[in-house]
């Protein structure tokens, strides 16, 4: 009898090959109706597991300690860098001026203001305040951080409160702030504090906004010893720091020509050594920080941009969980809904059950922080997916326009990123 040839065996080889992956098929097709089920509940569980951890998260932010004031008060030079702040200038003056603190000093630099916020300033009369005109801004520098250094190289204080001109403070934020640093030993301290909301997209869009950097930093990791600078922050709103720390890293001119100028001075005082903290601040200083879409839209386009370009990779990851807890499970729902239409009961069951539940854990987390933390009425964690697309709109439309060399725009300047 003649061997069979070459070919005919290898023909059979790929006969007998599809013949198994065929039944393998037919075994998965078989086994979908239960191993779909299970794959719709176990992301309904994942979902509701990433609301847990977000709810963790918040609640291990530390607060400031209650104020107290030393025998011998060090002096607190409250230093505030204003552009085109006319509208909100005289308010957080007059606060600073009003603490409770026995020993400040208060420095405004005017960085080249259109509007009428030298006249604001003006009006000022008390012998704690001193008003400088901006220095003009050297090239490779950004506008925020030059004004910031002119402060710092001006005051006489042991330690620097730089506040924004959109803040104000209560009367107690200098004591707490020094109480805090203290009982904690850190060079510096950060706060986050109430965000006042005003029009629809503030309200919309913000919060969003605040929880991608809840989701980016391990607020609870901050003051461990063997914290990696990239893993702190410093809110530019309110930082509190301590001179000799500020001064060893050479000031805000180690940070020059940053954007997100506050998270990267926090990350030169870790990597020379400090210790930097964070708190919740929200009954010691309250900031507006837009008052319509249009500044929302230009605000977090310029930091959207500046993120993106040194963080992009861990951005994006975080932003990717938030994706997930806000379109997961409306789309657990629809497939619910699809297996129910199908007559798959096992699909529908499972995809109604994951999603209603992940839906639920997620609306109920969202309509708290809008209604604890904003003060909002809680319907307004329905409206959370569409703030979550619409930053996502403009920081893709910061991006490109970094990418493209057309900059974006803020307050009369352009910044590349």
């Amino acid at each position: 009898m003649r061997a069979p040839s070459t070919a005919a065996y290898h023909t059979a080889i790929a006969d007998c090959r599809l013949q198994i992956a065929i039944c393998n098929l037919q075994s998965a097709i078989c086994n979908l109706p239960m191993i779909l089920p299970a794959t719709l509940l176990a992301a309904g569980a994942g979902l509701i597991l990433l609301v847990a951890r977000d709810i963790r998260r918040l609640r291990r932010i530390p607060h400031l300690s209650a104020p107290a004031i030393p025998a011998e008060p060090p002096l607190i030079s409250i230093l505030i860098p204003a552009r085109n702040e006319e509208r909100g200038i005289g308010s957080c003056v007059r606060a600073a001026l009003a603490q409770s603190y026995p020993r400040i000093e208060v420095i405004v630099v005017d960085d080249g203001s259109t509007d009428g916020t030298a006249a604001a300033l003006a009006a000022i009369v008390d012998p704690r305040l001193r008003a400088l005109s901006g220095r003009p801004l050297p090239p490779g520098w950004v506008g925020k951080c030059n004004a910031c250094q002119q402060l710092g190289e001006g005051a006489a204080g042991e330690w620097l409160l730089f506040l924004d001109a959109d803040t104000v403070a209560a009367p107690d934020l200098a004591a707490a702030l020094l109480a805090t640093a203290s009982l904690r030993s850190l060079d510096l301290l950060t706060i986050f504090p109430f965000l006042v909301l005003g029009t629809f997209w503030e309200r919309v869009i913000l919060p969003p906004f605040l929880a991608l950097i809840t989701a980016l930093f391990p607020f609870e990791q901050m003051e461990r010893p063997d914290v990696r600078p990239d893993q702190v922050l410093a809110n530019g709103q309110c930082i509190f720091v301590r001179r000799t720390a500020y001064a060893g890293v050479g000031g805000h001119a180690a940070v020059r020509d940053e954007v997100l100028e506050d998270v990267r001075l926090a990350q030169a005082i870790r990597a020379a050594g400090g210790r930097v903290g964070i708190a919740e601040g929200m009954a010691h200083l309250q900031v507006r920080m837009y008052t319509s879409g249009r500044e929302v839209a230009e605000g977090l386009m310029k930091n959207a941009a500046a993120g993106y370009r040194s963080g992009g990779g861990r951005s994006g990851w975080a932003m990717s969980g938030l994706i997930l807890e806000a379109f997961g499970p409306p789309w657990l729902l629809g497939a619910g809904l699809a297996g129910l239409a199908l007559g798959d009961a096992g699909a529908a069951w499972a995809g109604l059950a994951g999603g209603g539940l992940s839906l639920l854990a997620s609306l109920s987390l969202r309509a708290a922080l809008y209604r604890r933390l904003y003060r909002q009425p809680a319907a307004y964690g329905l409206l959370w997916p569409l703030g979550l697309l619409s930053y996502l709109l403009i920081a893709g439309l910061g991006m490109w326009r970094v990418r493209s060399g057309r900059g974006v725009i803020w307050k009369g300047r352009t910044y590349s990123g």
